[in-house]
């Protein structure tokens, strides 16, 4: 039996980002980019503690970070740290254009594996989808623009809460998307 996600790893996911916005104001480059790399290390291990595994998501964002940092150091860049989420967006919206190139939907396999039933027809579970990847890839973009022309402060912000805003704001358009095609009787 899985356990439970522990809240507490929510919130520490907020952690790396933002003690390397602070650490990179007052102190070295270098020191930010190590703590952040040591904050990310824990952060999957406390992972693996509190919830006995490790979600593909956060191996995949832990490897990303890693190398990305890895190489900010030896460049002495912090901007290549940065874009850990422009990765990640681009990763997952590849991954995701890629199943349905194969005629396969990530959701409608997932919801079907989890033993879930969706009460609407699955083309619109596609439909959400493909609003999902653009959704990725629109952030992702966004992402990397925060990182090269913004202040480490920006992207913390955008990376953290403000990343929880967009989302919040793209799933309210899919909601009223989704109600419009239900009162118009759209398959």
């Amino acid at each position: 039996m899985k356990k439970k996600r522990s809240p507490l790893m929510h919130w520490l996911s907020f952690l790396p980002a933002l003690a390397y916005w602070w650490l990179e104001e007052t102190q070295p480059l270098e020191i930010a980019l190590s703590v952040g790399l040591g904050l990310v290390v824990l952060e999957v291990s406390l992972e693996k503690i509190l919830n006995g595994h490790v979600h593909s998501l956060s191996k995949l964002n832990f490897g990303i970070i890693l190398v990305l940092g890895t190489l900010a150091l030896v460049a002495k860049e912090g901007i290549l740290f940065k874009l850990q989420p422009t990765f990640t967006g681009f990763i997952c919206g590849f991954y995701l254009v890629f199943n349905q190139s194969r005629g396969r939907v990530f959701l409608v396999e997932s919801m079907k594996e989890m033993g879930k039933s969706w009460p609407f027809p699955e083309e619109w579970l596609k439909d959400f989808e493909r609003h999902v990847i653009a959704f990725m890839f629109l952030y992702g973009s966004f992402m990397a623009y925060w990182s090269f022309l913004g202040t480490t402060a920006q992207w913390a912000f955008w990376k953290t809460g403000g990343q929880y805003i967009s989302f919040g704001l793209f799933m309210v358009a899919e909601f009223w998307w989704l109600r419009r095609r239900v009162k118009r009787g759209v398959k």
